[in-house]
């Protein structure tokens, strides 16, 4: 709700006060703030919501409903409003074995890394296929560039050109509904919405 001396900014190494449920001392709890909601384009099902790393801290004191945390790691500023979360070891493994889907798989680029649109090489995205899919740690998948719409010049119409393959990801993370995935090569420019599939 605030931070020292009522800053309304907060950083590491400061002193923040906290409003909610927090039932012990010397806790360390997640900072975060809500980032993009993921929504399907297809079947517009609500996938999720992302929560922004803003950075941790402890619980030095406890008054009632209004605690008092240490800010300890911040990897932005800190504002009230953000939200706290009890911290949990989530490590990524550091070793992957590539591999194809289990099943068919496909998807869409929902998202990258960054809140760009346009996707390269080493980028993180986020794709609208996760475990209910399927889908693990260490899946390789091909990128597909979405066709464009042209109009043919002779015919008089609007055709839609065929989806181009264009790169490959292999998938780091995976959710009940989405997962992350790094891209490992990119032929063409790729962007949010383009196609996953199985390589």
């Amino acid at each position: 709700v605030s931070g020292g001396d009522e800053h309304l900014i907060v950083g590491a190494g400061d002193r923040a006060y906290i409003r909610g449920d927090i039932a012990e001392k010397y806790t360390v709890y997640g900072i975060y703030r809500r980032g993009d909601e993921f929504i399907d384009p297809i079947t517009r099902e609500r996938l999720g919501i992302q929560a922004l790393d803003m950075g941790s801290g402890e619980i030095v004191a406890l008054n009632g409903e209004i605690s008092t945390m240490d800010v300890t790691r911040t990897t932005e500023e800190i504002r009230a409003g953000d939200r706290l979360l009890r911290q949990e070891e989530r490590a990524i493994d550091s070793t992957f074995y590539p591999s194809p889907p289990a099943g068919p798989i496909d998807g869409l680029i929902l998202a990258v890394e960054g809140g760009i649109s346009q996707v390269g090489k080493m980028d993180v995205v986020v794709i609208n296929k996760g475990l209910r899919e399927g889908v693990a740690p260490g899946n390789v998948m091909a990128v597909y560039k979405r066709g464009g719409k042209i109009r043919d010049r002779v015919a008089g119409d609007s055709v839609v050109l065929p989806d181009e393959r264009a790169g490959l990801m292999m998938v780091f993370r995976v959710f009940e509904k989405v997962s992350f995935g790094l891209v490992l090569e990119a032929t063409k420019g790729l962007s949010v919405n383009d196609k996953v599939k199985n390589p």
